[in-house]
């Protein structure tokens, strides 16, 4: 990768100095254009040279940058959506529907049919926030024309969220749905 680098300003300062406009376009908005696109290439020759310095001068720090910003790009592309979390909650209704009631874990029971009563009357609620998602309930359904519903006094505070929040989703995974129904034919 080093190498790349290394080879990089030379290949865009090659190229530079090959563009060339012929003389019946000199002083047009075409001349501008290019000066503008030639500046710009001039300017990331020199972005490459710098990063190439600082790679060499601090390799540590560099591989910290390398290994957060990889980080974080895997936990965006694993975020799991709403389609995600209706999706893993009907396979887990279904498959808890097969089990006798005896043996259905009474925890699971009660969380999905909270999760299931939540979505009919439409007070779940999706948010995504890049690296993970999180789900939460809100009091009113959104067509509501309540009082209540449009006042700004009676609306919740920032401080009233987290214990809204029904799921967390990271890595591709809703955390506390996968919790509470792992075990969910195994009654306690």
């Amino acid at each position: 990768m080093l190498k790349s680098l290394t080879k990089a300003p030379n290949i865009v300062s090659n190229l530079k100095s090959k563009i060339k406009l012929p003389d019946k376009l000199q002083g047009t908005i075409v001349n501008k254009w290019a000066k503008y696109w030639k500046n710009l290439i001039g300017d990331y020759r020199q972005m490459l040279v710098d990063l190439r310095t600082d790679i060499q001068d601090e390799p540590l720090k560099a591989m910290k940058w390398t290994a957060a910003i990889g980080s974080l790009t895997f936990l965006s592309l694993k975020n799991p959506s709403e389609l995600d979390f209706k999706d893993f909650l009907k396979r887990i209704n279904n498959e808890a529907v097969m089990v006798s009631p005896d043996c259905l874990n009474p925890k699971t029971a009660n969380h999905l049919w909270y999760l299931d009563t939540c979505y009919n009357q439409g007070t779940i609620k999706y948010y995504s926030l890049g690296i993970f998602s999180i789900m939460y309930t809100t009091d009113l359904n959104e067509s509501c024309d309540l009082y209540k519903a449009k006042c700004s006094y009676l609306q919740p505070t920032i401080f009233s969220l987290p214990s809204r929040i029904v799921d967390v989703g990271i890595m591709g995974q809703w955390w506390n749905l996968y919790i509470k129904t792992h075990d969910y034919d195994v009654n306690c």
